[in-house]
């Protein structure tokens, strides 16, 4: 894992942020997940979950129980490669909570 890699996620969130998305996808890597789960425990990222290249259904983002669970791929040798980490944005007052991010 390459540090332009990381810096690519850095500038990706900030991005996201300022256009105020509340959903985005960065490359799922276990350098990159450790980063998103300790923004997640600070409180800068709402959620934090692994899934493909579609958005995972919003039960999961929301940590609601979810209704339908073989809609879920699961990861393999074939598809180890379009795994994302979907991350939800956190927002207070209309203001980005995660305002500034760089290396």
């Amino acid at each position: 894992m390459s540090l332009v890699t990381l810096s690519h996620v850095c500038s990706h969130l900030q991005n996201a942020s300022r256009a105020r998305l509340g959903l985005t996808s960065v490359p799922s890597t276990n350098l990159i997940l450790t980063l998103m789960l300790s923004l997640q425990t600070s409180g800068f990222l709402s959620a934090v979950v692994r899934g493909g290249p579609d958005p995972p259904p919003p039960s999961l983002l929301l940590n609601l129980p979810a209704n339908n669970t073989s809609d879920i791929e699961p990861v393999t040798q074939s598809n180890i490669s379009t795994r994302r980490l979907w991350l939800g944005l956190k927002y207070w007052n209309s203001e980005p909570v995660l305002r500034k991010m760089n290396m």
